[in-house]
């Protein structure tokens, strides 16, 4: 799928880019073990909720393998009220993301210290296939993204993320072209 095929998608990845090096093509993707049946459990309750015109998710089921998070950082995310969903097209919808106020996550993910910035307003439009097998995302304004990268590193923002059952894929914002500044193969089994 080009990205000029799914601008105006967006689900709730929340636009997370994680720290890793930038991929150059496909074949420079990351391997991430163990986080399938979450991005699994992450599709399938998009494609309930697309089903049913509206639904809610809990906003720790974004951030899919994402580990060794703090005790005090799980408590600012379950004080977050779920992401909801709401469905304009046959394939596709809005997402919010409302919190109390901005709050930063650090956890690991593949294998690096990664920083989430998670604002106090998320929003944007989500793009599912029609076999529901992968899910596209993009915020739809610029002050409400979330942020996510190496905790060694500059933040970055991430304004395009497709989910699928194989791969994510982060684009940043100076991201035009079709090949994502982040790349990360979901390893199963």
């Amino acid at each position: 799928m080009s990205r000029s095929s799914i601008l105006g998608p967006a689900l709730i990845a929340l636009g997370v880019a994680f720290g890793a090096p930038a991929a150059d093509a496909e074949d420079n993707c990351v391997p991430v073990p163990g986080i399938g049946p979450e991005i699994d459990r992450f599709l399938d309750q998009a494609v309930a909720a697309q089903a049913a015109g509206k639904g809610v998710m809990p906003i720790t089921d974004v951030l899919f393998g994402v580990t060794e998070i703090s005790a005090a950082d799980r408590q600012d995310l379950a004080q977050r009220p779920p992401v909801e969903l709401t469905r304009r097209t046959a394939t596709g919808g809005d997402y919010v993301s409302r919190g109390p106020g901005r709050i930063t996550v650090e956890g690991v993910f593949a294998e690096r210290d990664t920083l989430f910035r998670l604002p106090e307003l998320i929003i944007g439009r989500y793009r599912l296939t029609e076999a529901g097998q992968r899910c596209s995302t993009t915020r739809r304004t610029r002050s409400m993204s979330a942020r996510a990268c190496s905790a060694s590193t500059s933040s970055c923002r991430s304004t395009e993320t497709e989910i699928s059952k194989d791969k994510l894929a982060f684009f940043f914002e100076d991201n035009d072209g079709d090949e994502p500044d982040r790349c990360y193969l979901v390893k199963r089994g």
